[in-house]
């Protein structure tokens, strides 16, 4: 991973300037004193200069000492906010890691309790692609009565709808079809799924294709076409996350960031770490001017709202903390208002 410079990098360069300068000049005046000594032995005067020779010759180098302790003094100092950036940057991402996998059990505690009837409407398009996947590999191989199982198998799970009899009406045109053609209807579902970005399913079907016929041209050059369209797609995202946080669209820089999280290395996040936090910066300064404007009008079901985003977005920050402490008293405060307003409401 690329080190990113220091942030007071040019005050080091400022103090080494300066420490060089300093040194060179003391040196000179210890050259200086060192010429009036020889000369002053010559003259015969040594003993009554020889004090404050010997005093000046002590403080240049004294002087000489204290350059050099402050210039190290400020590269350990310049160093250590460095590393105390790194380590706070590395904690960030802890807090961040940590409140996903929180999300994730969450999740996954409300998906345990769910019914097997809605845990199905839930997963409902992901089982219907899966199958629909599974009839058209069904086709390549010319198994009709698997494909026609899997069809009937989708109808009784979810009733009669549109991409059952999409599908049943494939299966009765595939017999009049060559393998190729076959072939090219399902390159053309996997075109979809790259149109829609979705590159962890076409690559996932084109992993299943490989396996069928492992020798088609068409399906061995899939990968590569994934690939690039993926990297051309993410080129795309960073050109528009660039256009966007030049002329300061936070909440189109933000929306960036978060697609952009699925497709940037370590070193690429790193790279765009420092950007990404003023973003997040300027997002959480704006909803924190938001709610204090809604809390001045006393807009009380808007300051909760925007309230409940901040502390949803930004939960580790001080404005976070500010905010939930004044929830209780603002929730109070809107409810108060909406049963009046209820109250008042005509017909009443």
């Amino acid at each position: 991973m690329s080190e990113r410079p220091a942030r007071f990098a040019w005050v080091v360069k400022l103090v080494k300037v300066w420490t060089v300068a300093s040194l060179v000049l003391l040196a000179g005046g210890f050259v200086a004193t060192v010429v009036t000594a020889v000369m002053s032995v010559i003259a015969g005067t040594f003993l009554n200069t020889a004090i404050w020779l010997a005093l000046a010759m002590l403080g240049e180098l004294a002087g000489a000492v204290l350059v050099l302790v402050v210039c190290g003094l400020v590269e350990t100092i310049v160093s250590n906010e460095r590393a105390v950036r790194s380590a706070d940057e590395h904690i960030q991402r802890l807090e961040s890691l940590l409140e996903a996998l929180h999300e994730s059990n969450r999740r996954l505690v409300d998906l345990a309790q769910m019914s097997e009837a809605a845990k199905s409407l839930l997963f409902r398009d992901h089982e219907i692609e899966t199958i629909k996947q599974m009839v058209y590999e069904g086709l390549i191989r010319q198994d009709y009565a698997k494909a026609r199982a899997l069809v009937q198998d989708m109808e009784d799970r979810y009733g009669r709808c549109d991409e059952v009899e999409r599908v049943r009406k494939e299966i009765a045109s595939a017999k009049s079809t060559t393998v190729e053609q076959k072939i090219d209807a399902v390159l053309e579902h996997i075109g979809e799924h790259m149109e829609a970005h979705d590159w962890a399913q076409a690559l996932r079907q084109t992993k299943r294709l490989l396996q069928l016929l492992p020798d088609n041209p068409k399906i061995a050059a899939l990968p590569q076409l994934i690939h690039e369209a993926r990297s051309k797609h993410k080129r795309q995202l960073l050109q528009e996350y660039g256009a966007a946080v030049k002329v300061s669209n936070i909440d189109r820089s933000i929306e960036l960031l978060r697609e952009l999280d699925n497709y940037l290395t370590p070193q690429e996040a790193d790279a765009l770490a420092e950007s990404a936090r003023g973003v997040f910066k300027a997002k959480l300064h704006s909803l924190g001017v938001k709610f204090a404007i809604e809390v001045t009008d006393e807009q009380w079901a808007q300051a909760v709202e925007t309230g409940e985003q901040i502390v949803g977005e930004y939960p580790n920050t001080r404005m976070a903390e500010e905010v939930r402490q004044k929830m209780d008293q603002l929730r109070t405060r809107a409810a108060a208002r909406a049963g009046g307003e209820a109250a008042t409401a005509p017909g009443r």
